[in-house]
């Protein structure tokens, strides 16, 4: 009996992610940097050296049935050089940068408590900025996964879906 229910939940799964990726992936081009600012500020928590007073992301969401599609930019060109991408995963995408010199002694973090910006995060030490995208594990109703990872104009770029 246990078996059937893991198999329906499995299922529940694949299907939400066959439905909704065609619209996920239908024409989508690699997001570019916006003209305008960025649109979200986290406050960066300093434990020691010089470290910037905050990060900045240009997020921006498109819905659609049964879903949403999330794309972030860090714009870490302000604090440091050209980001790469280290290591990813569906469900994790994490890059790195060197600080610029003004900022090379930082030791902090810089994170959301923001519910939709939770997943994000930047750490500060070893004379670079790391920046994280870590998803939630995949429930029922919903399903997660980063489509698209990798650098624009030298900034970390994301853009991941979740399914309703």
């Amino acid at each position: 009996m246990q078996n059937i229910a893991q198999i329906t939940a499995a299922f529940a799964i694949l299907s939400t992610i066959l439905v909704a990726a065609p619209a996920m992936t239908q024409n989508q081009r690699p997001p570019s940097v916006p003209r305008t600012a960025p649109n979200t500020v986290f406050g960066v928590t300093r434990q020691s050296g010089n470290c910037p007073s905050n990060v900045k992301l240009w997020t921006s969401v498109r819905q659609y049935e049964g879903g949403g599609e999330f794309t972030v930019i860090a714009d870490t060109v302000a604090i440091a050089g050209a980001a790469r991408l280290v290591r990813s995963t569906k469900k994790l995408a994490e890059f790195t940068a060197p600080l610029k010199s003004n900022f090379a002694s930082c030791v902090g973090q810089a994170t959301s408590k923001e519910e939709t910006e939770n997943y994000y995060s930047f750490q500060f030490r070893n004379r670079n900025v790391t920046f994280r995208v870590q998803l939630p594990p995949d429930t029922a109703s919903n399903p997660s996964e980063i489509s698209y990872k990798n650098v624009v104009s030298s900034r970390p770029a994301i853009r991941w879906a979740i399914a309703d």
